[in-house]
């Protein structure tokens, strides 16, 4: 089988490992005593050091009947080679045990003859190495599924091609960028506030960006682990120890390994755990974003009386004939994360300028202070709802947040001065924060792909791969949070 065709053939299919965090879909077969005591060993101390990834800023867990499933979106691929011949994917299995993943990929090629083949193999954890996380996989066995009779035809053309060695020498490495990003988003909005100084108040839509990189993949019984920092964090390699009671018996060391990734189990398809520096990191950046986050318009309306007894009564008052003016949120810090909420810290500041009228002891005036204003540290308890598979922060029904204005005069020799506290209702101003989610919601599945005599290639036929978060449920305690979701596959 030529070079090039191998290559182009092996990259589609371990596109099933783009298809769902860098899957595992790699053949998998048996390896000897002294290989898998060093993987078994190697993915023991990769937990031991960081303490089952609580220090990662983000861990994804999935377990292995999603990633089986995304692998089988793959049956039914066509490849067409320049000289007529083409190459079916017919089946995926995919198998996860600790340390490694196995997986059997049946491939059926059709030219003069028809052969059917089977590759066997294995992936360890992702290795980080020049900015890529490598998945290094070894093909350990190449099967001929075809009948006696034809096999030994078959054998005399395949040759080389049955034997793992030739796969595994002209594979190409499978490489995943270290990055991930998304966006956590506010959308636009506007309200209005009744009382003793009304206004209405407008909101841009805000996002900001938050940047993932991924610093390890492991495997493990029945579940994939992938565990991420804030951008810019520098992977460490981990060193292979071989001292220690166990480090001689592979079923002890699997027993040592799932007792430290105890933590790092999945009920459900999907588990998303989200650390308090991510989530302070995103919200801060979100306050940062830009320093116009509200405008404001007052309203007509009397923001003084008084009334004075000097020979006769007099009413002395002040009306606002009109202001505008803006709001910026300085600060949105996080408290804690425990019961199932959210406590934020929030200030803010602001200015207005105003145009005023009245009287004071008889005598007209009017005036155009521009008057500052402030939210001072005050707390925002949010909540987190779903909403068609996204996950929102939406503070408590009735939450308020109090903003102290001054607006202050001489008139004939008299300071007017007129203090007010505003109360904003922050679950209308902050009712929808969308959080980042990470991954999107349908992609784009290759069903035939033709490559030239010269071994270029390209993707003539796709379809979309549809999928749907369902049954998700969040828990938030102990600053970390924690959201597990079912995954539903389609294809339209």
């Amino acid at each position: 089988m030529p070079q090039r065709i191998t290559r182009r053939i092996q990259a589609v299919l371990l596109g099933v490992a783009l298809s769902l965090l860098g899957s595992l879909s790699v053949a998998a077969g048996q390896i000897d005593e002294a290989a898998r005591l060093d993987e078994l060993r190697r993915l023991r101390d990769h937990l031991q050091v960081t303490a089952s990834l609580r220090d990662s800023d983000a861990v994804v867990v999935v377990n292995e009947r999603l990633i089986a499933e995304a692998a089988r979106q793959f049956i039914g691929l066509e490849v067409a080679l320049a000289n007529g011949s083409t190459v079916r994917v017919t089946s995926v299995e995919a198998e996860l045990k600790t340390a490694a993943a196995l997986v059997k990929i049946g491939l059926q090629a059709k030219s003069s003859v028809t052969v059917n083949l089977q590759l066997l193999g294995r992936i360890n954890g992702g290795e980080i190495e020049n900015g890529v996380l490598r998945l290094p996989y070894r093909i350990m066995e190449v099967r001929l599924a075809n009948g006696l009779f034809s096999s030994l035809l078959i054998k005399s053309r395949l040759g080389e091609w049955l034997k793992p060695e030739t796969w595994n020498d002209e594979l190409p490495a499978l490489e995943l960028p270290l990055e991930i990003s998304d966006v956590l988003r506010i959308p636009a909005g506007r309200y209005d506030v009744q009382g003793d100084l009304p206004m209405e108040i407008t909101s841009s839509a805000l996002q900001a960006e938050a940047k993932l990189t991924i610093t390890s993949l492991l495997v493990l019984e029945k579940r994939a682990v992938l565990a991420l920092q804030l951008a810019g964090a520098e992977p460490r390699a981990i060193p292979v120890s071989f001292g220690g009671a166990n480090d001689r018996d592979p079923r002890a060391l699997e027993t040592e390994i799932e007792s430290l990734a105890a933590r790092l189990n999945v009920d459900a398809d999907l588990r998303l755990r989200l650390g308090r520096r991510f989530l302070s990191s995103v919200l801060a950046q979100f306050a940062g974003a830009q320093t116009r986050d509200f405008d404001i318009k007052l309203k007509p309306g009397r923001v003084r009386t008084e009334e004075v007894s000097a020979f006769v009564k007099i009413t002395n008052y002040t009306d606002i004939e009109s202001g505008e003016g803006l709001a910026d949120i300085r600060e949105l810090g996080l408290d804690q994360i425990a019961e199932g909420r959210i406590q934020l810290r929030l200030q803010g500041l602001g200015e207005l300028d105003t145009r005023l009228r009245g009287k004071e002891y008889g005598i007209p005036y009017s005036f155009s202070p521009r008057v500052n204003f402030a939210i001072r540290d005050q707390s925002l308890p949010l909540q987190f709802v779903t909403e068609n598979g996204r996950l929102l922060l939406r503070p408590l029904s009735g939450t308020t947040l109090p903003m102290q204005l001054r607006f202050s005069t001489n008139v004939a020799g008299q300071e007017i001065g007129i203090n007010r506290t505003i109360v904003l209702q922050a679950d209308r101003m902050f009712n929808r924060i969308e959080l980042p989610a990470f991954f999107g919601r349908e992609l784009p599945l290759p069903r035939r792909i033709e490559i030239d005599a010269n071994g270029g290639y390209q993707v003539t036929k796709h379809q979309k791969l549809n999928y749907l978060l369902g049954n998700l449920r969040i828990n938030a305690n102990e600053d970390v949070l924690d959201v597990l979701a079912d995954v539903k596959l389609s294809t339209p």
